[in-house]
């Protein structure tokens, strides 16, 4: 992939530069990851559940943000061994389903996120087996103060930096369950993964070898279309939420095989979105034949329609270590178009506006 460059920006390839618009670090917060998801399963060893936790029919889980998408990881990653169904739910009210025969994991880096303390509480109510993920705040301390088990992790930085908290921890929290057959070795392989990639695309290599940063340029001034298929597709939709939140740009995503149901058919309008739109495909040598058989279709339509994408090849055997390796490249590209438009990825002060306005309210 070569770099594009629509308009005059500061260069990545300057230390000062990145610095000078990352403020808050979070290039340091992405470098963490592989730590978090050792850490995290390490923490979820010393948990021991009760036997309503292990005999649940389904799995709830309550959380917003990217507490929610490190669930919607995990059920993606492990589809194929989940042994009930996981739903995850980002809503103040829990699904009417929900009873006792429901294990509800409520999961929130702050443990004040309003949506998920306002249907955790109506789990309780109806009696659910309930498990709290938090750094601590109100829904740590109630965990805390009525004895249900308590995955309390560090603090630091913003919560969207805490994935590898919030999606291992749930998965260890699972295998505590009996629900999912996972091994420290898998994870580990996952940690590696997300380390190699921030090594071989972190800010001291040079554009010209360096993938992430190339594909930056390329979505400068552009909303870029991510999309991915099983395993990679929530993977899709974290990569959307980063370069909206860390990018400060309008992004979207999309799954395959789906997008050739619909989605295709709205390449050639309007005609001004052939210049201002960059499909990224997120694959995976462990895709099914005619969902890449789908994909290279979709990719050649683009083509036709004229309008610019790429294919991005993730690293890892398992799907794990596949769904990190991209996690970890996503990231990084979303601090680097930050970087281009010259701000800094760290604060969210729409979503703080918001806060404030329902405070108020």
């Amino acid at each position: 992939m070569e770099a594009e460059t629509s308009r005059s920006a500061p260069p990545l390839d300057d230390p000062g530069v990145l610095r000078r618009f990352d403020r808050g670090a979070m290039l340091e917060r992405i470098a963490t990851l592989p730590a978090q998801l050792r850490d995290g399963w390490a923490l979820s060893r010393g948990l021991t559940l009760p036997a309503p936790y292990r005999e649940a029919t389904a799995v709830l889980v309550l959380g917003m943000g990217g507490s929610a998408i490190g669930a919607d990881l995990v059920r993606g990653v492990f589809a194929d061994r989940l042994p009930v169904p996981l739903v995850v739910s980002r809503d103040h009210v829990a699904p009417a389903f929900a009873g006792p025969a429901t294990l509800v994991v409520a999961s929130s880096y702050s443990g004040a996120t309003e949506e998920t303390i306002a249907a955790t509480e109506a789990a309780l109510v109806r009696g659910c087996p309930t498990a709290v993920i938090a750094t601590g705040g109100p829904l740590a301390e109630a965990a805390a103060a009525g004895g249900l088990p308590l995955l309390r992790f560090p603090a630091g930085g913003q919560p969207r930096a805490a994935i590898g908290w919030s999606a291992i921890l749930l998965a260890g929290l699972l295998e505590r369950a009996g629900q999912l057959d996972l091994s420290g070795s898998e994870v580990e392989e996952a940690a590696a993964a997300a380390a190699a990639r921030v090594a071989s695309d972190g800010p001291e290599v040079a554009t010209e070898r360096n993938p992430a940063k190339q594909l930056a340029w390329s979505l400068l001034d552009r909303v870029a279309v991510v999309v991915g298929a099983d395993h990679l597709a929530p993977v899709a939709r974290r990569w959307k939420t980063q370069l909206n939140e860390n990018g400060k740009s309008w992004a979207a995503w999309d799954e395959l095989p789906e997008a050739t149901h619909n989605t295709i058919v709205g390449f050639a309008q309007p005609e001004m979105g052939r210049e201002h739109l960059f499909a990224v495909f997120l694959a995976s040598a462990g895709d099914h034949p005619r969902t890449a058989l789908r994909r290279e279709v979709m990719a050649e339509q683009l083509g036709e329609a004229q309008t610019a994408h790429a294919r991005i090849e993730v690293r890892g055997t398992s799907r794990l270590a596949q769904a990190f390796d991209a996690i970890a490249l996503g990231d990084l590209v979303s601090v680097y178009l930050a970087a281009l438009y010259g701000i800094d990825p760290t604060p969210v002060e729409a979503i703080d506006r918001c806060k404030a306005r329902l405070v108020a309210t």
